[in-house]
């Protein structure tokens, strides 16, 4: 019985993506990443369908190849930068005579805190609750089997823009796969990169692309704020490209392979090879290199501190995390960050093995939070299997039927995105 779930991050420089497969304790287990190089997406928005539909193919081609499995239907996350939230609350009466607060009530109150004036151009993709109110009391996290009259959430409902969504999934079902399900961004970093309890003292997420930064910050166990910058780590490649005048694939190769932050205790005097153009290779000083990304960098992470400070979080988050394959690769980058933002500073990788870089961070987060969605689905499902296969004496059983009834799961769970 083959259960995997898959998710896509689709990135404005590549395209990265995870598959995830339960244990028979119902935990999920990366069993492969991999990822590829996209031209067809500009800060998070799709801007060539065919290239990015080509880049998508490759990637899951590539993951195919890992796993040994056929991918037909895919999870993808919603980043920031084309996203917007809004705080709502939803109100009803618990409907039940004996007044306990069942399923029914919560799903209801969550309905009703959809009901919000959306522009035209815009959907709403999700629903992040915040916490119930059962009759005035709060900072509920599960208000099912409770009593109380009255049931009330406060929530944060996620919009993006219909074409900027219409887009994407235009050209990942291009590619012959379907969508079947969206998981916010900032979530999905935060099933991997950091515990529950920073998520309670307060937390914030920086996630550096290739053209935008991304900042999330989490307290009290849920999203407070999340924002976006349009720069990336390409504004740094830019830099070295035209300073040294080296063209831009070379400025990057020499970003990756030489990135660090000055530190003045241990200042590189070498000297680097590259190539200024066609069979021309020309030497640079290695110390002039970590100048230059030095600069853009600094400016980088002033920007991210004024944001945290425009949020009001500033003083109500303990760390921050940095992850994303455009600045968290540079040596000695916490101990910048950590002067500039003024709290203690980590990079945040994923805990799996053979996937333990910054750059497959979002890829195996929206495996892991689409995984907790149909944990409990599974169990019962392979509880059931079991008892099955003792009542027809271990007689074989119909795949498929045993996965038709996983992927429903999934599928009922996710209709009301689409």
């Amino acid at each position: 019985m083959n259960e995997y779930i898959i998710g896509i991050d689709v990135g404005s420089s590549k395209i990265c993506a995870a598959a995830g497969k339960f244990d028979k304790n119902g935990d999920i287990q990366i069993v492969g990443v991999t990822s590829i190089k996209c031209n067809g997406i500009k800060k998070g928005i799709v801007v060539d369908i065919d290239s990015t539909s080509e880049s998508i193919k490759n990637c899951i081609f590539q993951l195919e190849g890992i796993i040994d499995y056929k991918i037909d239907e895919v999870f993808i996350s919603l980043p920031v930068c084309i996203s917007e939230i809004i705080d709502n609350k939803g109100v009803v009466a618990v409907s039940s005579e004996d007044r306990e607060i069942r399923k029914s009530d919560v799903e209801r109150v969550l309905k009703a805190a959809k009901i919000i004036t959306v522009n035209s151009d815009k959907e709403i993709i999700g629903l992040i609750p915040e916490q119930y109110i059962v009759d005035g009391f709060d900072r509920i996290k599960d208000p099912i089997g409770m009593s109380g009259l009255r049931l009330e959430v406060d929530a944060k409902v996620i919009l993006s823009q219909t074409t900027v969504i219409n887009n994407l999934f235009k050209s990942i079902n291009k590619a012959d796969i379907k969508v079947r399900g969206i998981v916010y961004e900032p979530l999905a970093l935060s099933e991997v990169l950091i515990e529950k309890e920073e998520k309670e003292i307060g937390t914030a997420i920086i996630d550096a692309g290739a053209e935008t930064i991304d900042i999330s910050i989490f307290k009290n166990g849920v999203i407070k704020f999340a924002d976006a910058i349009p720069y990336g780590g390409n504004i740094i490649t830019n830099d070295i490209s035209v300073c040294l005048k080296l063209p831009f694939s070379e400025a990057e190769k020499i970003k990756l392979k030489y990135g660090d932050i000055k530190n003045d205790n241990n200042v590189s005097k070498s000297k680097i090879s590259v190539k200024a153009s066609y069979n021309n290779a020309i030497e640079i000083d290695q110390n002039l290199l970590i100048e230059i990304i030095n600069a853009r960098v600094e400016e980088l992470l002033s920007i991210i501190n004024s944001k945290i400070i425009q949020s009001g979080y500033k003083n109500e988050i303990s760390g921050v995390t940095i992850t994303g394959g455009a600045i968290s690769f540079m040596t000695n980058i916490d101990v910048l960050a950590e002067k500039i933002l003024d709290k203690p500073v980590r990079i945040g990788v994923p805990h799996f093995v053979g996937s333990s870089n910054p750059m497959y961070s979002c890829g195996i987060g929206i495996v892991k939070e689409a995984s907790e969605s149909f944990k409990n689905s599974y169990l019962t499902n392979k509880s059931n299997e079991k008892k099955s296969k003792d009542v027809l004496n271990d007689e074989d059983m119909d795949e498929e039927e045993g996965k038709s009834g996983f992927l429903a799961k999934i599928k009922e769970f996710f209709t009301e995105f689409f």
